[in-house]
């Protein structure tokens, strides 16, 4: 019997061994399953993407990848030729890790899996590496994902499958490498199992196909392996070895033991027996040796019974109701993890093995069972006292009653099931897995039968084909598909059927419920039962309408270009980065030898030839950097000649990297000849331009000078005048006297408009920006023609609007300009009435507009359209009775339209006229307004009454009077002596100087254009010699522009006064220089 009973122990250990193998076998065929169909996934939505380097993509989908495979600690995809292209983080042994991807390379019986590659770091924890290739639809290699495995998930998996304290389970290679073992024996990772070689070699004679389980007892260890190389129960095969093995020295050693105390045993009875019948012979000796028999029948039962239980891992308890104590066997001790000697617990005690959630079920459940059950059976949870790991335990017990009904004792067993529950929760989380993968997958997924009928679709397909999960449920495949593509696909179905293939892809499509097509991606993949016949097929259908649009549109589109390109006149190519010609239009056959088909392919050294590309090649580097180059050439022709070519290269730039360049050539030779007259006749014009620019300097230059040529006669003439007024003079001859005067100051009028119109037409005339108060202009304006409105009886007043600025920043003198010329048009054609000058804000306060509005002899509307010409007037008489060269209008509107205004005029004959302009309001940058504008009117008052003989203003003043004229000279010291002035004369600048070195002067009178040393320089050494006790000195010239007011300022002078001048004028610029305010006090001499 003991011998039995040891076959018993050997079939039982044999029988764990391998249902441990099966287990771990099912666990890690759907993990790699899941890992496979992730990657296949993965690789076919990567292979548009990868050759074209698209990074955000790539690693958007590897953390997709990585989030539905927690097995996975990091993955990393790789371009053709080895570089990184996507990773899910930085892993050194991953990224170390280098895979054997050639085109060439040996796949592994799939056409995607290529290795498996194992190491181990510095911290000894195993590296295992899946390489799987990724390929587009012609087969074409373009790369690899690398997964990394988690070595403790797998641990974690392996260490969840243990039926007994002896045995282990592990991963291996081949060879017998171990990758991976639990429970951990010492430092065997990396090194060769103990006896697993020995053992294969001793199994192989079996000769029993690598998917089955290996067996065998070899030096006091039972093996079990399985290969998962060639298992046709896993899609991609994974080149591993699956081991689990028990140590049978423990299990020989009890049954050892076992039998001994049996033999012992039977040696006692037989020698007890041997003396009973030496003893006695009578009834009651073999009475005895009759219970002495039972009882060791009983015994023998009884460990039989035990070893029963303990084989099968089952627990047998008893508890005793009355007194609380439960009594168990070693198997129940072992299941529980306590010692051997501990046969009796309390029922206390026993609930602390007893997980504390589960307390409380457990009392419900006896309670019940004691009350009104005989069988039951429950589940709860423990933690073992050895170790504290969670243990499932399934009991079933019996109650048993007395006579009168009452529970005294329960039996019952345990079953530990934590194995088959965490096998059970590992099917559930892969059925989960699978299940939401299929349902919420981004793409449509359905299962068919193997005739095509669909069995479960998810939403994303019903989404792409417009039916709901239950309609398409009742369709088969052939009944969606386009009638075109029915066919071909019927072929791949009946290949994979056929056992020829085992998957398929294709690009097909589809007939959506509203009737329009859908281009779909189809990826079928074949599900065999263990005789290798399809049960079912798994499709995953990716919607390509778009890409096909796209793909169609770019089609339309490079026809279209095609087309365009070969209607234009010009030369278009198209050339790659190693300068080797992909397009060419058809125009390159009239200019050079070579077809255009046949360029292409051709090096441009050679469609070029030599010289010429010598000549491109520095722009040809220019364009492979990304910049447009722009460049001429000239080209030669096959019939003879030249002909210049304007050529301009445009570099084809994607994702910031240059992938090519368009080089389109234009014909120019007519062009170049049309430039080459262009640019003859520009020489003449700048010739002639040259030539007009030179007469117009001398033009100017004969102004300039014919200005001080006259300016300075007429000072000495309107002097002389103006000195005989204060003679003693008859009636007529002062008469005379103010004709010669009005007269002299036309022709001065008349100079100064000739001088302007010339530089209108040169284009000089330039306006002066400084800031003047808008009342200064206004009332000087007013005052200068205030005596003859007076003697005319005409009333002459100012208004202006109280929103005008006090300041402006622009050219008084020109404003004042427009403004006398327009008051003085208005006083010579207007002989009664009044004359209103009015200013007001305009255009929010941008502009100011200014309006002379007379009563005067007014015009009609032709010859208000003449008016603003020069050289122009109303007509004749009137030029002949009011006088004027018709130039100060014209000179208005040019000076109005350079401070950006416009001018106009609103008349009527008979009543008067009204002219406008408007300015910029330009305000400087510190304004003064005034609370209260009111009005300015001028009225004409008596003069006051003499009070008695007034003060010379320029009494003791020592004026030192510079001028190369003579008449000049005494003109003005007349002036100043009837001032009351010592006056001392100088006929140049040098002896200005040398005067004003020896002696001291109140005030130096400067000419500016005289010989041998001119005023400009004589100033210069004045304030050199003298410094802060130089005198003032004012500027007398025969130029009126702004910009001589300014060089006369920079030069040092503090003022200047324009030939010829009037005595009043001189006078207030001399006692303005002294600080005195007003010209009041000026008295006749």
């Amino acid at each position: 019997m003991a011998a039995a009973d040891l076959r018993r122990i050997n079939d039982s250990a044999e029988q764990n061994t391998r249902t441990q193998l099966r287990l771990l076998h099912d666990i890690l065929h759907d993990e790699f399953s899941a890992i496979v169909r992730s990657f296949d996934e993965a690789t076919l939505q990567l292979a548009d993407n990868i050759d074209i380097n698209n990074g955000n993509y790539i690693h958007k989908r590897l953390e997709l990848l990585k989030s539905a495979l927690p097995s996975m600690d990091n993955i990393v995809a790789r371009d053709s030729v080895g570089n990184i292209v996507g990773q899910t983080g930085v892993d050194r042994d991953l990224t170390n890790t280098q895979a054997t991807f050639t085109p060439n390379a040996r796949l592994l019986h799939n056409e995607r899996l290529v290795s498996f590659s194992n190491s181990f770091n510095t911290n000894g924890q195993l590296v295992l590496v899946i390489n799987y290739q990724i390929k587009d639809t012609q087969g074409e290699m373009l790369g690899v994902i690398q997964g990394r495995l988690n070595a403790r998930y797998l641990e974690r998996k392996v260490a969840s499958l243990q039926l007994g304290d002896h045995m282990r389970s592990g991963i291996a290679f081949k060879d017998g490498t171990v990758l991976l073992v639990q429970p951990e024996i010492g430092k065997i990772l990396g090194k060769q199992l103990p006896y697993f070689e020995s053992f294969r070699t001793q199994t192989d004679h079996t000769q029993a196909p690598s998917n089955l389980i290996e067996h065998g007892l070899f030096k006091d260890h039972y093996f079990a392996s399985l290969s998962l190389a060639n298992s046709d129960q896993l899609n991609t095969p994974i080149p591993l070895y699956l081991i689990t093995w028990a140590d049978a020295a423990p299990m020989k050693a009890q049954w050892r033991e076992q039998t001994i105390s049996l033999f012992l045993g039977y040696l006692a009875f037989c020698i007890l027996a041997v003396l009973m019948v030496k003893a006695s012979m009578t009834y009651q000796a073999q009475q005895v040796l009759a219970k002495e028999k039972a009882k060791a029948d009983q015994q023998f039962n009884d460990e039989r019974f035990q070893l029963a239980t303990e084989s099968a891992g089952i627990g047998v308890w008893e508890y005793n109701i009355q007194d609380k104590f439960i009594r168990w066997d070693s198997a129940m001790r072992k299941i529980y993890g306590v010692k051997d000697e501990q046969e009796l617990v309390s029922y206390k005690e026993w609930l602390h093995y007893v997980v504390p959630e589960d307390v409380n079920k457990l009392g419900t459940v006896l309670l019940e069972a004691s009350k009104n059950q005989d069988t039951f059976q429950f589940n709860f949870n423990i933690r073992r006292a050895s170790d504290g790991r969670i243990r499932h335990i399934q009991a079933r017990a019996k109650t048993h009653r007395n006579t009168k009904g009452i529970p005294f004792r329960m039996i019952g067993v345990n079953v530990d099931v934590t194995v088959q529950r965490q096998f059970e929760d590992a099917l559930r989380e892969a059925e989960a897995r699978f299940r939401s993968s299929f349902e919420w997958a981004a793409i449509g997924m359905a299962m068919l039968d193997f005739k095509g009928q669909f069995l479960q679709v998810n939403k994303a397909l019903s989404e792409i084909l417009g039916y709901s999960e239950e309609e398409l449920l009742g369709f088969s495949f052939d009944a969606i598909t386009h009638p075109q593509d029915t066919m071909q696909h019927t072929h791949l179905v009946r290949d994979v059927l056929k056992g020829r293939r085992h998957n398929y892809q294709l690009e097909k499509r589809y007939i959506h419920k509203d009737g329009h097509v859908v281009w779909v991606h189809l990826s079928v993949s074949a599900v065999r039962n263990d005789k290798g016949r399809v049960i079912y097929f798994i499709s995953q259908i990716q919607d390509i309408s778009e890409r096909k649009r796209n793909e169609a549109t770019l089609i339309e589109r490079e026809h279209f270009l095609r087309t365009l390109s070969e209607c234009l006149p010009g030369l278009v190519s198209y050339w790659s980065t190693d300068l080797r010609c992909h397009f060419a239009n058809r125009n390159h056959e009239k200019w050079s030898n070579i077809p255009a088909d046949k360029m292409r392919g051709q090096h441009m050294r050679k469609v070029l030839g030599e010289e010429l590309f010598i000549h491109d090649h520095h722009y040809v580097l220019g364009v492979l950097k990304g910049e447009k180059q722009r460049f001429e050439r000239r080209k030669p022709l096959p019939s003879g000649g030249y002909a210049d070519m304007l050529v301009h290269l445009i570099p084809d730039v994607l994702y910031g990297k240059v992938e090519g360049f368009f080089s389109i050539s234009t014909n120019i030779t007519d062009f170049k000849a049309q430039q080459r007259e262009l640019e003859r006749i520009n020489h003449v014009l700048t010739d002639r331009t040259q030539q007009a620019e030179a007469a117009s300097k001398a033009k100017g230059a004969f102004l300039a000078n014919m200005s001080h040529e006259i300016r300075t006669p007429m000072n000495a003439i309107m002097g002389l005048l103006q000195l005989l007024e204060d003679t003693d003079l008859q009636a007529r001859q002062r008469d005379y006297l103010s004709k010669i005067g009005s007269a002299a100051d036309v022709l001065l009028n008349v100079l100064n408009d000739i001088l302007d119109i010339s530089r209108v037409e040169a284009n000089k005339l330039e306006l002066s920006h400084s800031r003047f108060l808008l009342d200064q202009v206004l009332s000087k304006a007013t005052d200068l023609f205030a005596y003859r409105a007076e003697e005319k009886a005409i009333q002459l007043y100012c208004s202006k609007d109280a929103n005008c600025p006090v300041s402006l920043k622009g050219d008084r003198l020109r404003l004042a300009q427009i403004l006398n010329n327009l008051l003085s048009n208005a006083l010579k054609f207007t002989e009664k009435g009044r004359i209103h000058l009015q200013v007001q804000s305009v255009a929010d306060g941008k502009q100011l507009q200014f309006s002379v509005k007379d009563t005067g002899i007014g015009m009609n509307e032709e010859q208000c359209a003449a008016l603003f010409q020069p050289f122009s007037q109303v007509d004749d008489s009137s030029s002949r009775r009011y006088g004027g060269a018709g130039l100060g209008l014209s000179i208005c509107k040019n000076l109005v339209e350079l401070m950006g205004g416009q001018i106009w005029v609103e008349s009527t004959p008979g009543l008067g006229t009204t002219f406008h302009f408007t300015v910029n309001c330009v305000e400087p940058e510190f304004q003064i307004r005034a609370e209260d504008q009111q009005a300015l009117k001028l009225q004409t008052q008596p003069a006051p009454a003499d009070t008695g003989p007034a003060i010379p203003p320029m009494l003791n003043k020592r004026v030192l009077v510079v001028d190369d004229h003579k008449l000049n000279r005494m003109v003005a010291s007349e002036m100043l002596k009837k001032w009351g002035a010592q006056v001392h004369l100088a006929e140049n600048g040098k002896e200005a100087v040398q005067a004003c070195v020896t002696e001291r002067y109140d005030m130096v009178l400067m000419d500016l254009q005289m010989p041998e040393m001119d005023g400009y320089e004589a100033t210069a050494r004045i304030l050199e010699e003298l410094g802060n006790a130089a005198p003032p000195i004012v500027a007398v010239t025969a130029s009126a522009s702004e910009q001589d007011r300014m060089d006369i300022l920079n030069a040092g002078m503090c003022e200047h006064v324009i030939k010829p001048f009037k005595k009043e004028t001189l006078i207030r610029i001399l006692l303005d220089i002294q600080g005195q305010q007003s010209a009041q006090s000026i008295r006749n001499p």
